[in-house]
């Protein structure tokens, strides 16, 4: 009779890997698995934190676009309203170098008032969803703006409007230029 020994051996090893295999996890392993996924749920939360905040920014960041750019068109629209009017200058009530605010009114007409120095003028949030300066019945909003006049040089009209507003201790703004002529 002839012994098989390779085939012992074989037989032996196996009995020995399955003596110490245990089933389950050791508490060390479940530490270390929570671990993990407890940091990968943190890196998933702060990622859709990130995102929500920088929606919410560009939500901001328009909304003080509109503003800046509403400035410049009610600054043309009085141009362009003076034009028509032939018995008034072209930039009447536009003509003086210097910092200006303009308001919508309830009658559908905007308002331009000139302001003696330099300021960045409160808007209020209307319930229509417009921004104004006036305060009563409105909420006030983040955000400032400010109109800047130039008319240092005839026959054009060098328009900046600013819009600035602080979100999360952080300044920004948007500043617009445009310039108008006297094309007539």
């Amino acid at each position: 009779m002839f012994f098989n020994f390779k085939k012992t051996k074989k037989i032996i090893f196996l009995k020995k890997i399955s003596m110490f295999q245990e089933k389950g996890f050791t508490i060390l392993e479940t530490v270390v698995a929570l671990t993990i996924i407890s940091v990968g749920i943190l890196g998933i939360l702060e990622l859709f934190t990130q995102t929500i905040r920088s929606g919410e920014i560009g939500k901001n960041q328009e909304i003080a676009i509109n503003l800046a750019q509403e400035g410049i068109e009610v600054i043309r629209n009085k141009r362009d309203s003076n034009w028509l009017d032939s018995k008034i200058n072209w930039n009447s009530e536009i003509d003086e170098t210097g910092y200006y605010k303009v308001n919508f009114k309830n009658d559908n007409i905007w308002e331009i008032i000139k302001l003696g120095e330099e300021s960045f003028e409160k808007l209020y949030l209307k319930e229509e969803k417009i921004y104004i300066h006036e305060t009563e019945n409105n909420i006030l909003s983040i955000f400032k703006r400010k109109i800047y006049i130039d008319n240092s040089e005839t026959e054009i009209l060098k328009i900046t409007s600013t819009v600035q507003w602080t979100e999360r201790g952080s300044e920004h703004s948007v500043i617009m230029r445009d310039d108008l002529y006297n094309w007539q």
